[in-house]
């Protein structure tokens, strides 16, 4: 069982017959190699750096995911929405037991309750140097919910990583369990801002867990063309006029999307040892992309649109079992994600072929975190996701400790 310490990101595995750890190696053919560990303090719930480590990671095989789009992308509202939905859908809770770990219980409840009131949560900012680390909270989360620096592991020992010093977000841990084969995966969801991968180097340092991410997900504005931006805006309902019309919130552009998919592609692969002239495939990398706020398309004529949007009327209508707008089964979700592509083709083409040359694997989910605009004063009129349990189903359906037949 391949085991990653969520501080240091040290990867291994633990040799119950020898007792020891057992370390994974990344080589420079994008492969891996293992060498085996002295350390059998399995207990005492340190890695073998001497970490603090969730009980969940020693006990499961965990699947991180880094997410990474800009500060008004809906990122954050997007990845507690994601977690909120299938932690609340009756059609997953015959399939799967979900629970959060017991470190990102209190952090993820704040983040919920901030969307359940319909309040907007503020926005992940451009991370930077701090100087040395501080000593965080019991609960992990410092002021106004932001992640601190790890903690130093023992006092006698001062662990120091490449992004020492560095404010590095700190993952949501959820636990999820098949009711059917009684497998169980953890998935630590880990958020990125897009502003932190214009330099390469410095994206290592605040966003080190992308460097052994399972998967990786951009997200990318419905409202990223903005010949179609003003389309929107000519044919906005109440409950999208006042996000509309806010600038910085639809401000990201296609350029800025294409460099922060190249430089996401160079971090993982320098970190991965990873040859330049090879596409980055699965196994080793499951790549996808979320069309974020998803329920401002149904303001545009095309084709695709009566598939991929909500209806106009989505805010407004009632919420029923199937409401929140899954699909539910790989096919019709495959067959959505086309759907998606072909609107992203033509919307913002050159997205699609930067993603092309370095993730050809890549699928397309459009998700709205809220189901419809912020007003002017930061709150929204409702709050019905559109589709965000479908990416969770996807990623589960490619986990392989989780197929019967492994």
């Amino acid at each position: 069982m391949r085991i990653v310490c969520l501080n240091c990101l040290a990867e291994f595995k633990f040799d119950s017959t020898r007792r020891s750890w057992i370390w994974v190696l990344r080589q420079p053919n994008g492969g891996f190699a293992t060498r085996v560990g002295d350390y059998s303090r399995r207990l005492d719930r340190r890695c073998p750096n001497g970490c603090e480590i969730d009980e969940e990671i020693l006990d499961y095989p965990t699947t991180v995911i880094g997410f990474v789009g800009e500060s008004a992308s809906s990122k954050t509202h997007l990845i507690v929405s994601m977690i909120y939905s299938v932690m609340n859908d009756p059609v997953l809770a015959r399939e799967w037991s979900i629970v959060p770990s017991r470190r990102s219980t209190k952090m993820l409840a704040a983040l919920e309750n901030t969307l359940m009131n319909r309040q907007a949560i503020g926005y992940t900012q451009k991370r930077g140097y701090v100087g040395a680390p501080a000593h965080r909270q019991e609960n992990g989360i410092g002021p106004l919910g932001a992640p601190q620096p790890p903690r130093p592991p023992l006092p006698q020992q001062q662990t120091q990583h490449a992004w020492s010093g560095w404010q590095v977000r700190a993952p949501i841990l959820i636990k999820f369990t098949s009711l059917s084969t009684r497998r169980t995966v953890n998935l630590a969801f880990v958020d990125v801002a897009g502003e932190d991968v214009a330099d390469a180097e410095i994206a290592a340092k605040v966003s080190p867990h992308l460097a052994v991410a399972d998967f990786i997900w951009f997200v990318v504005p419905s409202t990223l063309n903005k010949q179609y931006l003003a389309m929107m805006r000519e044919h906005a309902n109440p409950a999208n006029e006042d996000s509309l019309s806010n600038s910085v919130e639809h401000s990201q552009t296609v350029g800025r999307t294409k460099m922060m998919i190249d430089q996401i592609a160079k971090l993982w692969r320098t970190a991965n040892s990873y040859p330049l002239d090879l596409p980055i495939e699965p196994p080793r990398l499951h790549a996808s992309t979320i069309i974020a706020k998803s329920d401002l398309l149904s303001l545009i004529n095309l084709p695709e649109v009566g598939i991929v949007a909500p209806p106009v009327d989505w805010a407004d209508s009632p919420y029923s079992l199937n409401g929140a707008g899954n699909l539910y089964q790989p096919g019709q979700i495959d067959y959505r994600s086309d759907a998606t592509r072909s609107l992203v083709r033509k919307l913002f083409p050159a997205v699609d072929a930067t993603l092309s040359i370095h993730f050809p694997h890549n699928r397309y989910f459009p998700v709205s975190a809220v189901g419809c605009g912020k007003r002017a004063d930061n709150t929204y009129p409702v709050f019905k996701p559109f589709a965000a349990v479908d990416p969770v189903i996807h990623m589960l359906n490619r986990i392989d400790h989780l197929r019967v037949d492994r």
